[in-house]
């Protein structure tokens, strides 16, 4: 039975978790930074990953109850991405205000003169909304993106640049008799946002063979942990006609949920995430909040270029085949990050390969979810496969 899926009649769609290019930044050349993924990346018909840092050298730093300095790389860092040859980019991004609207609006400028399309941020809400549609081969799909990590001013209003909200509440209940003991936490998306989602999917559904919807949310650095709400609006979602949701934020691999025959990544980890804790922050500026005693790790020598905790360094990428009648084929490629941020590819013989998928198989196991080795890449979900 013919299912689209024929040679000739499918793309190829790759999708990848959180970027920020510094290579300029350290007169390094902006090619390194995908140097050993440039080639795999160039075999993609429609590239998509998650900017994360302004593209920026206007602004000025936004002084919160918490302070992030780091959002933001000279715009020639441009340069990487489009050796990487990505098509999409969604900047709807926890540091994408970090620098004001001025930052915010450059970023989007060298975006498009770079001929990269950006998704999930504007000078405005409706701007910010609008999807991006790319067309390969007669197949059209299309590309919505939102976020639900919200400090002050990132979200985007009427007469005001920004991100495209879905706001979420928070509430805590106690598990225990006992005072003092960790509550549970309940998060219910905002529902007003949610419909504004299922409204933009609805429109874009009938233009397109293939809907993805990125989505910046999650909790950051807690292995394997989803939050209450991320289902909620996962699976709205993909009742609106999403055919495939890509989560990151969290900075390290989450489960993968197959809902209705749809993949829902919770949390795809970085792919080039460039941060700079090596170097002093501006005076004035506060550290992060959270304590040692919850953190649980620390930098280790030699890391400080690529920080954060050990997991980081498992991630993979997103491959997935489309046809005219939508997704036909979800696969993941395993990667691993190095001492400079840089990713790889990994083929099957490498130890490594088998290290992310021993650390991501319990997730999914959770989630319902088995994962299948085939060569040198990781097949999550195919049309019409039996279970």
């Amino acid at each position: 039975m013919d299912n689209g899926s024929s040679a000739g009649n499918t793309i190829t769609l790759f999708a990848v978790g959180d970027v920020t290019a510094r290579r300029i930044d350290y007169g390094e050349p902006p090619e390194s930074l995908f140097a050993m993924v440039h080639d795999r990346l160039k075999q993609a018909d429609i590239s998509f990953c998650q900017l994360e840092a302004n593209l920026s050298n206007t602004g000025c730093l936004q002084w919160r109850y918490h302070n992030t300095w780091y959002g933001r790389c000279h715009p020639d860092n441009v340069k990487s991405l489009v050796h990487a040859g990505f098509t999409v980019i969604s900047h709807a991004a926890n540091h994408s205000f970090d620098y004001g609207p001025e930052s915010l609006l450059q970023t989007i400028d060298v975006l498009r003169a770079n001929n990269i399309q950006v998704i999930g941020v504007g000078k405005n809400l409706s701007e910010a909304r609008k999807p991006a549609v790319v067309e390969r081969k007669g197949i059209k799909v299309g590309f919505l993106a939102y976020i639900s990590i919200l400090p002050a001013e990132v979200e985007a209003r009427e007469d005001k640049p920004g991100c495209v909200p879905i706001r979420v509440s928070t509430y805590y209940e106690s598990n225990d008799y006992a005072p003092g003991m960790p509550p549970k936490i309940i998060t219910i998306p905002v529902e007003e946002d949610v419909e504004a989602m299922e409204e933009d999917i609805g429109k874009l559904r009938n233009q397109v063979d293939a809907v993805v919807v990125s989505m910046h949310w999650g909790m950051h650095h807690m292995p394997g942990a989803i939050a209450m709400y991320q289902p909620k609006i996962g699976h709205r979602a993909i009742d609106a006609g999403a055919d495939i949701i890509v989560g990151h934020h969290d900075h390290m691999l989450k489960g993968i949920e197959i809902y209705k025959d749809r993949a829902i990544f919770y949390g795809l980890g970085n792919f080039a995430e460039e941060t700079p804790w090596h170097l002093k922050p501006p005076p004035g500026v506060r550290g992060a909040r959270t304590s040692r005693k919850y953190q649980q790790w620390q930098s280790e020598p030699g890391w400080e270029r690529y920080g954060g905790p050990p997991d980081s360094r498992h991630s993979m990428l997103v491959n997935c085949t489309i046809g005219k009648k939508g997704i036909q084929k979800v696969s993941v490629l395993p990667l691993w990050i190095n001492q400079r941020a840089e990713p790889r590819i990994l083929p099957r013989e490498d130890e490594k390969f088998q290290g992310v998928v021993r650390y991501v198989e319990p997730f999914c196991r959770e989630l319902g979810t088995t994962l299948r080795v085939e060569g040198d890449e990781v097949v999550v979900w195919r049309r019409g496969a039996s279970d």
